[in-house]
């Protein structure tokens, strides 16, 4: 294997904390997956690249039907994934070395992850596994702002320890996409889609949710602590509007982002 390792924002703060990230992380809505099925032929031979848990792979593999290999480096998240989804071809591997055979794959898909290795040797990487036109996927969720309040301020709690570590919501994961190899690649600039996402939560997954976050995950327990705190601090405070019934449960709105490309 590569010698090039995952960011360790990444590798520590998903080992520490894959039980929260397997229980809390939001799904996907199903119009999204959907939408995948128009993209990517069925029955196709699908990478789930940097698989985490396995909540991409589920859909990718329960609701699409399509032959998954999933590719995960870190272990505590493979260890779910192994536990969840156990007819699953699961691969220690990276973006950078997926140790898969070449032209072998109808599509890549990267469910909230390509931020971690948004480089030319990924790109070079994904070109050489898919088939001649095979797709390559990126999705992300992204709490959304639009029209909450609380969700807004609660980003803006969590949000101010991520200086150091990559993220979507930056885009500095775009930039490989620019360039003038990336194109002699895949087809660019990358195709998007953005659907609306109205997830069901529950308040006490809140905070598992944001203690999830690689960036929250490797601070130290007073520091998470005090987070806590601030979180709770929010969700009580009736100007920022937050509503839950006497269960706990909520609409958590989401904004999910699709782009998509393919291999020339």
């Amino acid at each position: 294997m590569s010698s090039q390792q995952p960011h360790h924002s990444a590798s520590n703060g998903f080992q520490n904390q894959s039980t929260n990230y397997a229980l809390s992380r939001p799904k996907y809505p199903q119009e999204a997956i959907d939408f995948i099925r128009t993209i990517v032929p069925a029955k196709a031979k699908v990478v789930d690249l940097g698989a985490g848990t396995g909540i991409m792979t589920k859909f990718l593999v329960q609701d699409s039907h399509f032959e998954v290999t999933a590719v995960e480096p870190v272990a505590g998240m493979r260890e779910q994934l192994g536990q969840s989804l156990p007819e699953v071809n699961l691969v220690d591997g990276t973006s950078w070395d997926t140790t898969l055979p070449s032209e072998s794959y109808d599509a890549v898909i990267v469910a909230q992850a390509f931020h971690w290795f948004d480089d030319l040797k990924t790109l070079q990487e994904l070109h050489r596994i898919l088939k001649p036109g095979g797709q390559v996927l990126l999705i992300w969720n992204m709490e959304s702002k639009k029209n909450s309040r609380w969700v807004e301020e609660l980003r803006n709690v969590y949000e101010e320890y991520d200086a150091a570590s990559p993220q979507y919501r930056k885009n500095h994961w775009q930039k490989i996409w620019g360039t003038n190899e990336a194109n002699e690649l895949f087809d660019t600039p990358l195709k998007h889609r953005q659907f609306d996402y109205t997830m069901p939560f529950l308040r006490k997954n809140i905070f598992p949710r944001i203690l999830s976050k690689s960036y929250i995950a490797i601070l130290p327990r007073d520091e998470q602590d005090k987070i806590e705190k601030r979180v709770n601090a929010v969700l009580d405070d009736p100007s920022f509007g937050f509503a839950a019934d006497a269960t706990g449960a909520f609409i958590y709105p989401h904004d999910t982002d699709l782009y998509w490309t393919q291999k020339k």
